[in-house]
């Protein structure tokens, strides 16, 4: 079965497609052949080397995905499963591979209306997205919600997200072209910063009372300024650096409105409040509520030209080897 294995860690990893035997599952796991699989930037910290707990490698590389049981014990042989994210990936191997083991509590059934493409790219961005809301950000009805790099995978997630929840998602995008697919998740209203700045923004669409809860998977100089805009008691959740790790704050944006600043991560949550997480995600699928956006697929043999639309920050929605 075919594999896309990381040989060596670091900026310009050794990564190589081979043919590895199949695996057998020991009890309480399943065996799953992958249909489809997303590449996250997880993957890309990772093999990077930037992930001091990842397994060593060879390793290989993938934290959801989607296929069909061939065995278990659990689910009947043929059905149709996400694979969600867990340790795959990072401290075990992980979905961009064409036969896996899984532990059967990392699978849940297909929703019948997605494809295997929908279904890889469900768990990460929308698991992060809803935890980011709800864990950390503690969203509230009709709370307006800036979500920065909405149409990012998890920017995206969490437009939808938002509004299903019963807030109210403010669309940040760099271009007239982000600014129409972010339409069409219906947001309350959108900053194009090819027009506008973020403060500026905020304050014309909150009628300057700035946001209760920031999405930021971005990073760098947009921090701040997110900050800046926060209401009374406000929140901000940290949850990547796509545009760079580093950012500079004013503490009176922290002190003068007793605002937070929360670092995301998903491996901080208790396991039973993903799980409650991912089957509300799966109703909010399941009745039409969420749907993601494939932006583009590659076979394992084209991972280098993924990895390339990955990095490009053009992507809209989400990344996906087909197997």
């Amino acid at each position: 079965m075919k594999a896309l294995v990381v040989k060596k860690y670091g900026e310009n990893a050794e990564i190589v497609l081979e043919s590895r035997d199949k695996p057998t599952p020991n009890q309480g796991e399943a065996l799953v052949r992958v249909y489809a699989a997303a590449l996250n930037p997880l993957d890309l910290s990772v093999k990077s080397g930037h992930i001091p707990f990842a397994k060593n490698p060879p390793f290989i590389l993938g934290n959801e995905g989607a296929g069909v049981v061939q065995y278990s014990s659990k689910f009947p042989e043929g059905t149709k499963v996400i694979i969600q994210g867990g340790k795959l990936g990072v401290s075990q191997d992980g979905t961009h591979q064409e036969l896996m083991v899984v532990p059967e509590n990392q699978l849940v059934p297909l929703p019948d209306n997605f494809s295997f493409e929908e279904g890889a790219a469900l768990p990460v961005a929308y698991l992060t997205a809803y935890l980011a809301l709800t864990y950390y950000g503690e969203v509230k009805k009709d709370e307006w919600v800036a979500l920065a790099g909405a149409t990012g995978s998890v920017g995206y997630a969490a437009l939808q997200l938002a509004k299903a929840l019963g807030a109210k998602p403010i669309a940040i995008v760099s271009s007239d072209e982000k600014a129409k697919q972010a339409l069409t998740a219906q947001p309350e209203a959108i900053i194009n910063l090819s027009q506008e700045g973020i403060v500026k923004g905020i304050a014309r669409i909150t009628n300057g009372q700035g946001i209760n809860v920031a999405l930021d998977p971005v990073g760098s100089n947009g921090t701040s300024l997110l900050l800046q805009s926060l209401a009374q008691a406000g929140r901000l959740v940290s949850i990547g650096y796509a545009a760079g790790m580093e950012t500079t704050i004013n503490l009176m944006d922290l002190l003068a409105k007793a605002t937070k600043i929360l670092g995301f991560s998903i491996y901080a949550i208790p396991e039973e409040v993903t799980l409650s997480a991912l089957q509300h995600i799966i109703q909010l699928a399941e009745e039409e509520k969420i749907r993601p956006v494939i932006d583009s697929t590659f076979s394992l043999e084209q991972w280098g030209q993924a990895i390339s639309r990955l990095t490009s920050r053009k992507a809209i929605g989400k990344i996906i080897f087909t197997i």
